[in-house]
């Protein structure tokens, strides 16, 4: 019998589910449990909550290819700096506001978010702060849907603990990772053979430091170091961003071209929303989109909406993914047929409901089908005014 979860809102958690506190530190280990696919049941709740058919299908795709995900949380000291943008849902259904708040406000909103996911899609996760956030908190490291007869419990628990967790400390990113580096290490030979990999979100806002606050160049260095140790493990790396310090963009920014590691860095909603814009202005970037990235959601197609203009080819797929291989099935190539292509497009978009875009501040369709045009129609270069 399929379980039952309260929904998850795209733009902000419901509250925790009811149940006793029962917090508990969890160690890495494979699921002792074959991949479940997501039900229908889930598969709608997504949709109502802003996802498109085919995203929310894709999200079993994540869990078929991710047997784990680990979130190492920056709860140091200089969180507390109130240059962060939290999410918040207004009373017109699906449209929300960025308002000012801190650091630590902005990432407690994110995990939060990917909490009440990893319970509602059963997806193992495990979450790991950098300073211990003290006993009358909770452990430093607790996990959600690591054990199917507990998911409840596991979402309620984790809920209070980065409800009452408060920043405090330094950035020791290098002893977290290594200590991933070993447990991953360990697993590797059963990840192999199943094809499957484990995804790592840092969420920070600094520079790493050891565990007296000291940083610099070699502590930097230590810390590319540890990464590079990940290099040919079964990984996907993703940098959540809390920061819009310039020194600290360069340094995670750098990482992509130093490693021969797959790493994804992500801004904030909104200032990821304007790369993709630049790039790509045709897109919505709706919060979903952001959401999947964030959980480590990996499709070459998604990785290059924020640096160029897609191909044709390229622009198909990332239709396909959007609604669906059912919806889409059929579905001329824009390379041979662009007016064909472009009509069904048009008679999918009404289908999905609007979505608030980040950079027009308002609710819009997913795809701008004027500015489709302007880019690709008739293999007109796309001008981005």
């Amino acid at each position: 019998m399929s379980k039952t979860y309260d929904a998850i809102p795209v733009v902000l958690l419901a509250e925790p589910l009811d149940s006793p506190n029962n917090t508990r530190t969890t160690n890495l280990a494979l699921a002792k449990k074959q991949h479940k696919d997501i039900d229908e049941l889930q598969l709608e709740r997504l949709v109502e909550q802003g996802y498109s058919r085919g995203l929310a299908e894709s999200l079993t795709k994540t869990k078929a290819a991710f047997g784990q995900r680990i979130w190492i949380i920056d709860n140091s000291g200089s969180m507390r700096h109130t240059d962060g943008h939290r999410i918040v849902p207004t009373l017109k259904k699906g449209d929300v506001k960025m308002v000012p708040c801190s650091r630590w406000e902005e990432i407690q909103e994110c995990v939060k978010y990917h909490i009440a996911m990893a319970g509602a899609i059963e997806a193992s996760t495990y979450f790991r702060f950098l300073n211990h956030p003290g006993a009358n908190v909770g452990p430093q490291q607790f996990s959600v849907a690591d054990n199917s007869e507990r998911i409840m419990e596991d979402v309620h628990d984790a809920q209070n603990i980065i409800r009452r967790a408060k920043p405090g400390g330094c950035t020791p990113l290098t002893s977290h990772i290594l200590e991933i580096h070993r447990e991953v290490k360990a697993l590797a030979p059963e990840l192999r053979r199943t094809g499957q990999r484990v995804t790592i979100v840092i969420a920070t806002d600094g520079l790493p430091t050891d565990e007296c606050g000291y940083g610099g160049e070699v502590l930097q260095k230590e810390f590319v170091d540890a990464l590079r140790m990940l290099e040919g493990l079964p990984v996907w790396v993703v940098i959540r961003l809390c920061t819009d310090e310039d020194k600290v963009v360069e340094f995670y920014n750098d990482l992509d071209v130093i490693l021969e590691l797959s790493v994804e860095v992500l801004d904030d909603f909104v200032a990821e929303a304007k790369e993709v814009c630049e790039f790509n202005p045709w897109l919505n970037y709706a919060l979903p989109i952001h959401r999947m990235r964030e959980m480590g959601y990996h499709d070459r197609v998604f990785d290059m909406l924020d640096e160029r203009l897609l191909t044709k080819s390229e622009l198909r797929d990332f239709c396909f993914l959007l609604f669906g291989e059912s919806n889409f099935d059929g579905v001329p190539d824009p390379s041979l047929d662009w007016d064909g292509f472009i009509q069904n497009v048009e008679r999918l978009l009404q289908s999905e409901s609007l979505q608030w875009n980040p950079v027009k501040q308002r609710m819009k369709p997913w795809i701008s089908v004027k500015k489709l045009n302007r880019c690709y129609g008739g293999g007109a270069t796309c001008v981005i005014l």
